[in-house]
């Protein structure tokens, strides 16, 4: 509730503004700043200026908000022109919810006019001893308060049909009882916004870790069938001698079920080939669908934990933490971090990105192990890809196709949307001698085609 006159009147009276010199400005919002200010009386003390919302006020203060980070154009005027003065006068417009207060160093005079007003009334202008305006808060080319222009003051004969009161208050004065409840409101508008955007963060990562459960559900699914694999590739192999080379498929007893069973074979290779191609589908298939058992049961964990975290974050309601959590930032990506590439977290596994040959030659030299894994482009330029060994720890396949779509990513294969690529680990890297900058040749590499899955990357660098 913004003050009326007679409470403005109030708060005026019990201010030391007279003699006080303006030490400091501090801006909260584009509605709001305070001065710190000094008097030999009463030595430092705040003053809270709130301009243009539901709860316009001017109030002595004992609380500093939290400041903004880049100050506007009228926060930084103030810094200019106002730090050093003195405060000489104040006077109360006739029955408005406006004073002034002149100000003066050892150069000039100058006059700020405050008004809480509501709507487009509500200012806070600079002018100096001609009312010529220098500087205000809000530029209103249409009322004719914007620089250089006249400012018109017009002043009240009466209080009108309205007549006002100050409302009840208790406590030492009349300031501290309006402080008192506009920061309790605060404090509680803070805890509502922090509130929101926890609920924001929260959907957002619970959407997140959903996403990726179904891509690991869909995995299982692919895969299930290895047990099937398997028993086709041992009913071969007690046939195997009725494969000749050139078929491309058999028909055999099948002793599982009574029937008959197809499998399909590779004509160019030996039976002894097929044989083993089956198999290898079989453990290829089964590494699979176990790996994306062990993680699904853990992603299901990670939703489960995220819930109960910012269910009881929300329950507690306590700004302290609710904050910490609002600023965090996601725990895949070390943003603000002096060292050269891009760096994520991925199941576990630490990833640095070299964006360009500078940083691929930097993170080569300095931040890599032999065992660690090296991926790029093959035949495009583009970016190193760096997976930080685990001891103990194979790389999971997942994780290399999150690294493979980064490197076409940040590539110029990315337009193409898909991109043959090679790995190997850093030991295995050789540099070219008088080559350019970061230039290797990889040896004992492997070889993967990836199509780039965009929005798997936008949820890594998000």
């Amino acid at each position: 509730m913004s003050l009326n006159w007679r409470e403005l009147e109030l708060i005026l009276s019990e201010l030391p503004l007279e003699g006080s010199y303006i030490q400091k400005v501090t801006e909260h919002s584009i509605h709001s700043f305070t001065l710190s200010m000094y008097s030999k009386e009463e030595k430092a003390w705040l003053l809270y200026f709130e301009i243009a919302t539901p709860d316009a006020r001017v109030v002595r203060t004992e609380t500093m908000r939290p400041k903004t980070k880049n100050a506007q154009r009228f926060t930084q005027y103030m810094r200019a022109h106002l730090v050093g003065r003195k405060i000489v006068a104040v006077r109360q417009l006739p029955f408005d919810r406006a004073f002034i207060m002149d100000a003066e160093n050892s150069e000039d005079r100058i006059s700020i006019i405050v008004r809480l007003f509501s709507g487009i009334g509500a200012n806070v202008i600079i002018t100096d001893e001609d009312r010529t305006i220098l500087e205000l808060m809000y530029r209103r080319p249409q009322r004719g308060e914007e620089a250089g222009k006249k400012l018109a003051l017009e002043e009240r004969k009466s209080e009108g049909d309205r007549s006002y009161t100050v409302r009840e208050w208790s406590g030492d004065s009349f300031n501290a009882f309006i402080d008192r409840e506009g920061t309790a409101k605060a404090r509680e508008e803070h805890t509502e916004e922090l509130v929101r955007k926890l609920e924001e963060k929260r959907d957002k990562e619970i959407a997140a870790l959903s996403d990726r459960l179904r891509r690991q559900e869909e995995r299982i699914r692919a895969t299930e069938g290895y047990e099937e694999e398997k028993e086709a590739a041992d009913i071969l192999s007690g046939s195997i001698f009725l494969i000749r080379k050139g078929m491309d498929s058999i028909t055999l007893d099948d002793w599982r079920t009574g029937g008959r069973i197809t499998i399909p074979l590779q004509p160019q290779l030996s039976p002894n080939e097929n044989l083993e191609r089956l198999y290898e589908r079989y453990r290829k298939d089964k590494r699979a669908h176990d790996m994306a058992m062990e993680e699904a049961e853990t992603t299901r964990r990670e939703i489960e934990e995220t819930k109960a975290k910012y269910d009881a974050l929300l329950s507690e309601r306590r700004s302290d933490r609710m904050q910490k959590e609002a600023d965090r930032t996601s725990d895949r990506r070390r943003q603000d971090d002096p060292r050269p590439g891009v760096r994520l977290t991925i199941q576990g596994f630490d990833i640095i990105i070299g964006r360009n040959a500078k940083e691929n030659d930097a993170i080569l030299r300095h931040e890599t192990r032999g065992s660690d894994i090296w991926m790029h482009t093959r035949d495009t330029s583009g970016a190193y890809v760096i997976i930080r060994s685990k001891k103990g720890k194979t790389v999971p396949l997942p994780v290399l196709l999150d690294a493979a779509s980064l490197a076409i990513h940040y590539s110029k294969a990315k337009k193409n949307g898909k991109a043959d690529l090679y790995y190997t680990e850093v030991k295995y890297l050789r540099r070219v001698k008088d080559g350019k900058t970061g230039l290797v040749i990889p040896t004992q590499e492997r070889n993967l085609h990836v199509v780039l899955d965009e929005k798997r990357v936008k949820e890594l660098l998000s």
